[in-house]
């Protein structure tokens, strides 16, 4: 069983990568939606630390909790991406800038709706960096 299983679903590389791709965008979902909704519970735990409370202009603010925030969503629009586009190859298309387009409107707006504007503005520059790093490295085929 173990090695049929093997050879009908894993052997393929892009069944394995949506596989993992869908994985890691589960994992970054649940572990966003554990931080927005249990922030008080979360720190009394190892990860405390992220709540650290910087005073800036009159008001404080948690840089290591946006960084984090932003790294987790960073990862999700990237795993998103990438399963979107294997998913597109094997129906035999390709994956235009409209299609990248609109996934990067939809985690701005939703971003948006959860975050504040300067949350979002720096998500647009990670989101910006993740497409020039896969245009760069996977070259204009």
């Amino acid at each position: 069983m173990a090695k049929s299983l093997y050879r009908n679903i894993w052997v393929s590389e892009q069944t394995r990568t949506v596989i993992l791709g869908v994985f890691i965008l589960s994992i970054s979902f649940l572990i966003e939606i554990i931080f927005l909704f249990f922030s008080r519970d979360i720190e009394t735990t190892f990860f405390g630390f992220l709540f650290l409370e910087v005073d800036l202009f009159g008001g404080t603010f948690t840089p290591l909790l946006i960084l984090f925030h932003l790294f987790i969503w960073g990862i999700m629009f990237f795993s998103t991406i990438v399963v979107y586009a294997i998913i597109r190859e094997y129906a035999g298309g390709n994956m235009n800038i409209l299609e990248i387009a609109g996934l990067f409107i939809v985690f701005f707006i939703s971003t948006l709706l959860l975050f504040d504007m300067w949350f979002s503005v720096f998500f647009t520059a990670i989101a910006g960096a993740i497409v020039a790093y896969l245009y760069f490295t996977l070259g204009n085929d």
